[in-house]
């Protein structure tokens, strides 16, 4: 018979790894603690700016985060619904409520609209799930918990606290994902301080926001190498945004999918694509 105090013991031990730790962040990391303010201050943030972010109470790890993974996901499948009538519905009736601000932006940009559309619809599902986690918290749990992600995670955490000083804005306020990517577009710090831009010239960049997030996208795949009428091209910028061949033949599905007429569209929801898809013409 199993001893009791053995079982609570893998309970407890169960629980704490598989939810966040709150409050003070453990002593066990405070060597790397020191070298990531070593870095911060030589890029000229104040060791008091430091501590105030990491003496909040809302600073927390994530520690079941770990093991996740955003590759691979089921686009094609029942559960996404990625090209269901319903689905489809939407992208057209969000494309033609916002048609106006994303002809001007396909016009300054060269990238198709319905390309846009697709992103938006495959990252947040039109800006439904933008996700939960405050994405501070994300990054410093992938920097502090060694794994492969780590050196990466680290640099995403320091443009997270220059993107937080330059907008005045509270790094433990913006939510994402659990990987560090936000906003409507679901850009990683460094990508918005790269490839955002102010859509709207409200003098502010907001991925949160419409216009800021069809821009920001039209700008990042054009960076990319998007070039009107060249199919390998353009699916190579759409692969820079999300390195998974399902992610881009979802997104040029489900673009090609808004303009396609409804008598083909059941066809098509059982379709997927081999290889390169072929040029986007509308």
């Amino acid at each position: 018979m199993i001893n009791t105090q053995i079982v609570i013991v893998i309970i407890m031990f169960l629980f704490v790894f598989s939810c966040p730790v709150r409050g003070e962040i453990d002593p066990q990391y405070k060597d790397q603690i020191n070298i990531l303010t070593t870095k911060l201050l030589a890029t000229g943030f104040s060791e008091e700016e430091i501590q105030r972010i990491f003496s909040d109470e809302r600073v927390m790890l994530y520690p079941q985060i770990l093991e996740r993974s955003g590759k691979g996901l089921p686009y094609f499948g029942k559960k996404f619904g990625l090209l269901t009538k319903k689905s489809i519905e939407r992208g057209r009736k969000f494309l033609n409520d916002n048609k106006e601000t994303l002809v001007r932006v396909e016009t300054t940009y060269g990238v198709d609209k319905e390309i846009i559309i697709a992103i938006l619809r495959i990252e947040t599902n039109f800006n439904r799930y933008v996700g939960k986690y405050p994405i501070f918290n994300s990054l410093l749990t992938l920097t502090l918990m060694e794994n492969k992600r780590s050196s990466w995670a680290e640099n995403e955490l320091i443009e997270l606290f220059w993107i937080s000083k330059n907008l005045n804005k509270d790094p433990l306020s913006i939510k994402g994902s659990w990987a560090g990517a936000f906003g409507m577009a679901q850009f990683i710090p460094s990508s918005y301080r790269k490839y955002a831009v102010d859509g709207n010239n409200d003098g502010t960049i907001d991925l949160f926001d419409f216009t800021d997030a069809f821009a920001s996208i039209a700008n990042y795949l054009k960076a990319h190498g998007w070039e009107n009428g060249n199919p390998e091209k353009n699916w190579q910028a759409v692969y820079a945004y999300n390195h998974c061949e399902e992610y881009v033949k979802a997104i040029f599905s489900y673009a090609r999918s808004l303009t396609i007429k409804s008598t083909n569209r059941k066809r098509l929801s059982h379709q997927t694509f081999s290889g390169t898809p072929g040029p986007f013409v509308l």
